[in-house]
């Protein structure tokens, strides 16, 4: 055990030439050691568990951001697919260059903004982050 203040104080009495603490003087000393170890065993036990909580939010957390790196790179590679099929280019029998595949709307506004979302997917597609 190590010399604490209170383990200083109680046991200086012997060097003081004062008498031997009691039987009585040594139950409690020792009740109050045991109810100290009692706290500290307690405090460790809930310093481990929440250690244990810890680290499995951190495993469910780096679980969750694989799975979502996973969508983001599938996403980006669907993206990068669907443009590249409408930026695909024939030449007609004329000579004349055209897209063969068109997306269209009976709605101008909706085209022009399916038009404008398009663009940003491809500018967005061709500046992929390498970063993971």
């Amino acid at each position: 055990m190590k010399p604490t203040p209170e383990t200083d104080k109680f046991f200086a009495t012997f060097c003081d030439g004062e008498a031997a603490p009691s039987h009585a003087e040594y139950y409690v000393r020792l009740q109050d050691l045991e109810r100290e170890r009692d706290e500290a065993r307690f405090d460790l036990d809930f310093r481990r568990r929440l250690g244990d909580l810890q680290n499995q939010t951190i495993n469910n957390l780096e679980r969750e951001l694989d799975e979502a790196r996973g969508q983001r790179d599938r996403l980006a590679d669907l993206v990068k697919q669907f443009i590249s099929i409408l930026d695909i280019t024939e030449e007609s029998d004329s000579g004349r260059l055209f897209h063969p595949t068109n997306i269209t709307s009976c709605r101008a506004g909706d085209l022009q903004k399916i038009g404008e979302l398009v663009e940003e997917l491809r500018r967005a597609s061709l500046h992929q982050p390498t970063e993971s």
